[in-house]
């Protein structure tokens, strides 16, 4: 999603003799302009420094468990953009989604956006949460060798095709040996990598914060944007400390109740919609869209598509043009599959290139499609040939939910054969791929958070600052605010007319508008409101801008995450 850096650095052998070994190496006296986490000191209190040209960092030696001091501390990382206007509003919180996303190279490279939705009243705040990026525990199972692991992902999904029996069975074994593999290598403080830690962490910051302003701690209260995986971690503070709630704007919102009980079966519920806005948007821009052909309607658009996954079911695509691959491969349908599941993210951006690859695929030229789903690389698998990709957004996604479902989900292979058919039910296009996000893997991972890092669930309740949920028209992957702003007595409901995955997708005056006013006032939106915006799903090539919060490039069906 990101383009990554490589701040990932070795844990100390030990855990127990000093809070320092759980945490990443860092310079502990540097105060001058820094380029990276590891020159920024840890410290209890916050101590900004200058960093990465634009923003200040600086980095918490926290409890890895508040109610078990002895478990030791591990740092939690902070990147700042300073508000126009000081002193500001406040700080916002930000975390882009996952779990796995970093929020410290979000916020640089969707700082526009940013600024454009929340506007310039509040500092905006990268946390990484816990283990992921610059923030502590380390998770790492394969012994520093990053090369290894990420070919180890680039082999764990290729083949699987859900319309196969044996291949369900088989990629059941396989995701369990990642579990197993894991459980073996893994450092004991995985098991505080987890949501409610993670929420815990933004009250100390709140508070600390607080303190720095000469304020009450017990008065303090959290500041939060949160989109995907980020309405999670906001609606889990929410439910943890009510009263700590300040401004949250919950965008692109989970169903928590199902990510909690580690099935991710509710995600996709507009997923077919998602894709039929691909064929209706590319009969409208016309020959802006390489898949359309003259007079084509959209249900010819759908008609023609459909049977190229049918064609690919049936008979792969071979791809031999040394332009586009290494080596010789194959297009399947799941290829295809995984392109679309990933487009619907982000139309604007990648809408255009879903149209070339099926026009391509329509003529059995998969040269395309097997660029953007790269396939017929070679892989790095040695230190010599490894081009770095910088922080692994895979594992900690993994880790964090296998962590906060506690193995809630039927791990059986039976349970899985019946999510591959229920998804199927809920997404004729998306269902294929969706069930491969996590679930599977979680099964024999065996770590599990301290009984005070359980979450116990959602109820309804008050918050001190009601909640503003948000998200487009028509979300692929997240579409629950109705059920989550149930939970929360005052909450409002603002919808944007895009398709897409959270409001950055587009622009919106009128969103940005009634956003940045609750945030300076609490004021919440009109019952039923919903903005016009400027989503064109189809824009001229010149001038692109990419936007959104999955803007993955090139394309890739392996690590879908919310």
């Amino acid at each position: 999603m990101f383009t990554r850096q490589s701040y990932l650095l070795g844990l100390a052998a030990s855990v127990a003799a000093s809070p320092a070994l759980l945490q990443r190496e860092y310079n502990t006296t540097n105060t001058s302009m820094v380029y990276s986490f590891k020159d920024v000191p840890v410290t209890k209190d916050i101590q900004y420094i200058p960093c990465f040209d634009n923003y200040t960092c600086t980095q918490l030696d926290v409890p890895l468990d508040y109610e078990d001091l002895d478990a030791g501390y591990t740092n939690i990382a902070f990147q700042r953009y300073e508000a126009a206007q000081q002193p500001a509003l406040g700080d916002i919180i930000f975390n882009p989604g996952g779990p796995g996303e970093s929020a410290t190279l979000s916020l640089m490279q969707l700082l526009p956006q940013l600024l454009e939705l929340l506007g310039d009243s509040y500092n905006i705040i990268g946390m990484d949460p816990r283990g992921i990026n610059n923030s502590g525990p380390l998770l790492d199972c394969f012994d520093g060798k990053p090369w290894l692991r990420d070919y180890y992902y680039g082999q764990l999904y290729d083949g699987v095709d859900p319309r196969s029996n044996v291949s369900i069975s088989n990629y059941y074994e396989t995701s369990g040996t990642f579990g197993t593999w894991c459980t073996q290598n893994l450092n004991k403080t995985a098991k505080y990598a987890n949501t409610p830690a993670t929420a815990r962490d933004m009250l100390q910051y709140a508070e600390l914060l607080a303190e720095t302003q000469g304020k009450p701690r017990e008065d303090a209260k959290v500041d939060f944007y949160g989109a995907s995986y980020g309405t999670v971690l906001g609606t889990t503070f929410a439910a943890l400390f009510p009263d700590r709630v300040g401004k949250f704007l919950i965008d692109a919102v989970v169903d928590g109740d199902d990510y909690y009980h580690g099935s991710w079966s509710q995600n996709i519920l507009q997923g077919d919609a998602s894709v039929d806005a691909f064929f209706k948007t590319c009969a409208e821009a016309g020959p802006l869209c390489a898949f359309y052909r003259n007079g084509s309607t959209a249900s010819d658009i759908k008609e023609r598509f459909d049977a190229i996954l049918a064609d690919l079911e049936e008979d792969p695509v071979p791809v031999n043009d040394p332009l586009f691959v290494e080596f010789p491969t194959t297009v399947t349908h799941m290829d295809v599959r995984g392109l679309l599941q990933t487009a619907v993210y982000n139309p604007p951006s990648l809408f255009s290139i879903l149209a070339a690859v099926a026009d391509g695929l329509e003529t059995r030229n998969g040269s395309l499609a097997a660029l953007y789903a790269s396939k017929g690389i070679a892989p790095g698998t040695s230190k010599c040939d490894y081009t770095p990709g910088g922080t692994d957004t895979v594992l900690p996604k993994e880790v964090i939910a296998c962590n906060d479902n506690s193995k809630s989900f039927n791990g059986s292979e039976e349970a899985l054969f019946q999510l591959f058919a229920e998804q199927k039910k809920l997404s004729t296009y998306l269902g294929d791929t969706w069930p491969m996000a996590v679930v599977p893997q979680c099964r024999l991972l065996d770590i599990t958070p301290p009984k005070s890092q359980l979450f116990a669930g959602f109820k309804k309740i008050n918050t001190s600052t009601p909640i503003l949920f948000a998200d487009n028209v028509i979300d692929p992957v997240t579409s629950s605010y109705e059920l989550m702003s149930g939970y929360f007595e005052g909450s409002a409901i603002l919808l944007q007319d895009a398709v897409g995955h959270g409001l950055v997708v587009t622009s919106s005056n009128c969103t940005s508008s009634y956003v940045q006013k609750y945030f300076k006032t609490g004021e919440l939106p009109p019952r039923n409101t919903t903005c016009e915006t400027e989503f064109d799903a189809f824009p001229l090539a010149t001038g692109l801008q990419k936007r959104g919060l999955a803007s993955h490039h090139p394309l890739s069906r392996r690590h879908f995450a919310l």
